[in-house]
């Protein structure tokens, strides 16, 4: 069972940092243990830790073991430490399509640009206040923005069609269900990867 850090703002005595769990549980040797300034959300947690550990039954002829959490097996690890440290974390999907490519660098960071959403298309400058066209210029249909200008646009599939049928993957490109380009770029290069395995 883990148990909860310290309530806020508090110090544990030094002796506290001596004891087994065991001591610490015996007769609540715990409560004195805990010094420090009694805010409510202080007393909040403290009330919360009580009952945590009112539930808990010590088996007498077992000691005390420490159990890393984080770990399948109980034991700690650099690697498992490492990797607790981007718990709750924002992935970023496309990072390693993007800069692990062999494109020019100028090509990464238009593409990480996308990825982010900051291309300077008519949606985001609607976003900021800032002039921008009602619709895309190119075909007039709907709302410039950058899933519709490098996926959705009939113009953007034909252009797809029209480079990716030169290597024999015009299969790849773009159809009217495509309207996510992150989307369509993950599936494209799923199956170039899937493709280039097998062969």
């Amino acid at each position: 069972m883990g148990f909860p850090s310290c309530p806020s703002s508090t110090t544990v005595a030094a002796r506290a940092r001596k004891r087994k769990v065991s001591d610490a549980l015996d007769n609540r040797k715990w409560v004195s243990d805990i010094k420090g300034a009694l805010t409510v959300t202080v007393l909040t947690e403290y009330i919360h830790l009580w009952e945590l550990l009112s539930t808990v039954v010590l088996q007498q002829d077992v000691e005390d073991s420490h159990v890393w959490q984080f770990s399948t097996c109980g034991q700690y690890t650099t690697r498992s430490a490492y990797k607790a440290l981007f718990i709750g974390a924002v992935q970023f999907k496309p990072w390693e399509r993007i800069w692990k490519s062999w494109a020019p660098g100028k090509c990464k960071f238009f593409m990480w640009t996308v990825a982010h959403k900051r291309c300077w298309t008519a949606d985001w400058l609607a976003r900021k206040g800032l002039p921008h066209p009602a619709t895309y210029p190119l075909c007039d249909q709907t709302q410039e923005t950058v899933d519709h200008l490098l996926a959705s646009c009939v113009f953007a599939r034909q252009m797809w069609f029209t480079m990716l049928q030169k290597f024999g993957l015009q299969v790849l490109a773009p159809d009217l269900d495509d309207e996510i380009f992150e989307d369509w770029w993950a599936n494209a290069s799923a199956s170039v990867a899937g493709q280039s395995k097998r062969d």
